[in-house]
């Protein structure tokens, strides 16, 4: 809030829009600017340094017609203020102000907190119904921010954006966290699979071109910048499905469209030329709507339109990006005003500041860019020829010539963008993007229908300290994303091509971790981002990528990449919300802790003490780092930490694995699996909670020396569409002969009597194995295997595949029974050909068929094509049947 602090002044700051739509109507057109030096006190409550006032106005005010007088007063218009301040002695002389006055009672004012939608609008994708459903697997949120995600998702499903999902839905997508900055993360689903089944609605954006036509004669200029945009659009029911996603607690589906889905700027396109469709002088470009005129009094009219339709619809602004009132303003890469429009200078600002190349190397790389232009400067060969002499010399003898020569293509360079630089909807569009340990670079290409080329803008970003500690293949990833959301008004909504010289772009950016459980990693978490955008990746020699010099010459300094706020995020947690371990304590420990100072020590001398042999190993993948330790990009916890890191990795109580895949992200110390096993294995909650107990061992049974000697039984059933009968499972060990009973009940008495027909027929076993279920678990069973001399072998309990080789034949007896219930068959004449055509058929394990084993007769067989049959082929069984 803005104070004012020893100045009795009237300040405005910010601009809500609703308010200054009021304004515009009220007359705020008869303010009278007014020349007048900034009050050297003006400044904000707790600060030091003087606000900077953009302008000083004096205007007529009245706090309640008729109940106060109107007075005139002079205001002052500060930058980024977020609030609007009364001076006393105007809220005093218009009696609205009152020292000492008593206050009666306090009305609290109820915050809206449903988002805003446009009524009568449901918006409905177009599906592909060929492409299959996809349910992706859930992404593990980090342990530590889970419960903030959890509140995170609450309050948005509060404000109606999302909505809690009850059954299951065909599409399921994953959604994680991934870093934002240092200190919090990003929560973002993974819409690739429902992306590729969405068809995209082709609404045309509009065309350069045209808006030059429409802005022509203007002189004042207001763009307005609409707030979350996408969420004013509710999605059609039939369409929510497609946005389902799995979290921890369960299943959501957004109710409103999402930035994630491909169609989505398209389809806001669409409505937003609906909404503003009668008014005039105005041009939309998705959530950007400009406004231009003739005259102020035109274009303030023209503002109060368009807010009126923006009010009407419900439609919010972000009202620090909107701009009123201009003579020059900034839109989609071009500088506005009344003589037209002129090339941003952000075009051709990176390749202004590309400082003189030091290496053969960097030079190769700027004679490559150079090079691409060369079809249009004159004289090419012989303004570049000081430079070619060191590539052909190689030996670096940089004059006061190559210096010179350095800088006229440079300028020639900068000539053909601003002069060649214009954007058509008609030709190829590609984009070149490259990353070095300092800087990213892209140059955005078009070629036309012949196959010329014409650099379109040049774009450069110097990585702050932190990001240049990314591994290359992510610095390469991050150039790739952030060159496609800086030219995003170029880009989004139409096809164009991604060209970069590190083959794990295509990789990270192409592919899909929908069958993946882990957390996405940092490039994972870039690659969603682009989601909405149209692309094909190519890869391309070094030699050849244009972009290299914008990242390698780069002198420039500017804001990190990853910290900046997005409109695709589902959820910001800041990490001042949950428990987690600053740097600064990590510092402060590591400079207590005194084996980590012996190694850090042993890393600048190279000696090594004997007690460090541990660390001396990791000697190649250790580094220091503002004062920690650090492997190969994991820091390394100092012993006082480690315990406590230990608590916050284990905080949602994740198993002993997901336990140690979340420490090896972020930090290592010796032995850290060892302690996290241990730490899981002593956590009470882990121990009360979804671990089981570790099965019995299992028994190794040899094969028996004789048929018939161990036999195996089971019940399978009961059946309650066949009167609830139970199937009498019985196999031999030897043969894997297999016999099938169906029974009426699983009483001993029921299973004796089958028991006595199997055993008169076929001969007593020596052995039978079982589980211990009824009747095997009876003194009834004991007594009668002891009185025929039958040893009980039983598996352990609630483990049946101790009992494997009769379990194994439950498929086959399922099958048949199952094959009854759809023909409408005899249960027993299935149940009879199943159990024929298995005896029948060699087995895989003995390679006879089991009928022939168990009885030592060769059964006779159809004729084969051949003429021949069986009769005519070696008797192979007895070779089985042999007894020692």
């Amino acid at each position: 809030m803005l104070i004012d602090s020893g100045a009795d002044v009237n300040v405005i700051g910010g601009k809500d829009w609703l308010r200054l739509e009021q304004e515009y109507k009220a007359g705020l057109a008869n303010l009278k600017f007014v020349e007048q030096s900034n009050p050297k006190d003006l400044r904000a409550y707790g600060t030091h340094s003087p606000m900077k006032v953009e302008c000083i106005f004096q205007a007529q005010i009245v706090a309640v017609e008729g109940k106060a007088p109107a007075i005139q007063a002079i205001f002052y218009v500060v930058r980024n203020g977020s609030r609007s301040l009364l001076g006393r002695s105007t809220a005093s002389d218009m009696g609205i102000l009152h020292v000492n006055a008593t206050v009666n009672h306090l009305d609290k004012l109820n915050d809206l907190t449903v988002f805003p939608k446009v009524p009568e609008v449901k918006v409905k994708f177009s599906v592909d119904e060929t492409v299959p459903p996809v349910r992706n697997a859930y992404y593990n949120v980090p342990a530590a921010f889970r419960e903030a995600a959890k509140n995170r998702l609450a309050e948005m499903e509060s404000q109606g954006i999302i909505k809690k999902v009850t059954s299951a839905s065909n599409w399921i997508s994953g959604m994680s966290a991934v870093a934002k900055g240092k200190d919090d993360f990003r929560l973002v689903v993974n819409m690739r699979g429902p992306n590729r089944a969405i068809n995209r609605e082709y609404f045309r954006l509009p065309l350069l071109e045209e808006m030059k036509v429409q802005l022509h004669g203007s002189k004042f200029f207001a763009k307005l910048d609409l707030k979350n945009a996408f969420y004013h659009l509710e999605l059609h029911p039939e369409s929510r499905d497609l946005t389902t996603f799995l979290t921890e607690n369960g299943m959501y589906r957004f109710t409103r469209l999402m930035f994630g889905v491909n169609c989505a700027p398209e389809i806001f396109q669409r409505e937003m030329t609906r909404i503003l469709k009668d008014v005039k002088n105005k041009i939309v470009y998705i959530d950007d709507v400009l406004m231009f005129a003739s005259s102020l009094e035109d274009l303030r009219k023209t503002v109060c339109d368009v807010l009126e339709r923006l009010r009407s619809n419900n439609l919010t602004l972000n009202a620090a990006k909107c701009e009123f009132d201009k003579t020059r303003l900034k839109f989609l890469g071009y500088e506005l005003d009344e003589h037209g429009s002129h090339v941003d200078d952000a075009k051709i600002k990176s390749i202004q500041q590309f400082r003189e190349p030091s290496t053969i190397s960097e030079l190769r790389s700027f004679l490559g860019l150079a090079s691409f232009v060369s079809p249009h400067v004159k004289h090419f060969a012989d303004i570049t020829s000081p430079l070619w002499e060191i590539i052909a010399s190689k030996s670096w003898t940089w004059g006061a010539k190559q210096s010179a020569a350095f800088n006229t293509v440079k300028e020639q360079i900068i000539k053909c963008c601003v002069t060649l630089g214009f954007f058509s909807e008609d030709d190829k569009t590609i984009l070149y993007t490259d990353a070095s340990p300092v800087a990213l670079g892209a140059v955005l290409v078009q070629e036309d229908l012949q196959g010329k080329s014409r650099i379109i803008s040049f774009a450069s970003k110097s990585l702050t300290i932190t990001e240049r500690k990314y591994a290359q293949n992510q610095r390469e990833a991050l150039g790739a994303v952030w060159a496609v959301e800086h030219f995003s008004f170029f880009l989004l909504g139409r096809h164009f091509t991604l060209r970069t010289d590190a083959q794990g772009v295509s990789f990270i950016l192409n592919r899909s971790r929908e069958d993946s459980k882990r957390a996405l990693t940092r490039a994972d978490g870039w690659a969603l981002r682009l989601s909405p955008y149209n692309y094909t990746v190519e890869y391309v020699r070094g030699a050849d990528n244009i972009a290299d010099p914008s990242s390698r010459l780069y002198s420039g300094e500017d804001k990190p990449f990853d910290e900046e706020n997005s409109p695709w995020e589902i959820a910001s947690l800041e990490a001042n919300t949950i428990e987690f371990i600053t740097e600064n304590e990590i510092k402060a420990a590591t400079s207590e802790d005194k084996t980590l100072q012996e190694v850090m020590d042993a890393l600048k001398s190279g000696h090594w003490p004997r007690h460090l042999r541990r660390y001396q190993l990791l000697e190649n993948d250790l580094d220091t780092r503002n004062g920690m330790l650090v492997k190969t990009g994991c820091v390394i916890i100092p012993e006082t930490l480690r315990k406590r890191t230990l608590e916050v990795s284990h905080q949602g109580h994740p198993s002993a694995a997901k336990h140690k895949s979340i420490l090896r992200q972020r930090v290592w110390w010796p032995g850290m699996n060892q302690d996290a096993q241990k730490w899981v294995d002593a956590c009470a909650t882990c121990a009360v909670n979804g671990r089981p107990e570790k099965p019995t061992p299992m028994q190794r049974i040899f094969a028996p020396k004789a048929v018939w000697e161990t036999i195996a039984l089971d019940f399978n059933g009961p059946y309650a569409r066949f009167g609830g009968i139970s199937i009498l499972v019985v196999v031999d060990y030897k043969s894997r002969y297999l016999i099938a009973r169906p029974v009426k009940s699983t009483n001993f008495e029921q299973v004796k009597k089958d028991l006595e027909d199997v055993f008169e027929r076929e001969g007593t076993p020596k052995f039978i194995k079982s589980d211990n279920g009824p009747p095997f678990n009876g003194q009834d069973y004991k007594t009668y295997c002891e009185s025929r001399d039958i040893t009980t072998i039983f598996s352990t309990p609630l483990f049946p595949q101790q009992n494997g080789l009769v379990e194994s034949y439950m498929k086959l007896i399922n099958k048949a029974m199952a094959s009854a219930t759809l023909n409408g068959t005899s249960y027993v004449e299935e149940l009879s050909m199943a159990i024929q055509a298995h005896n029948a058929a060699c087995h895989s394990v003995t390679q006879y068929p089991p009928e022939e084993i168990m009885s030592g007769i060769e059964r006779r067989k159809k004729q084969e094509r051949n003429g021949k049959t069986n009769d005519e082929e070696p008797d192979l069984a007895e070779s089985i049947l042999e007894t020692p």
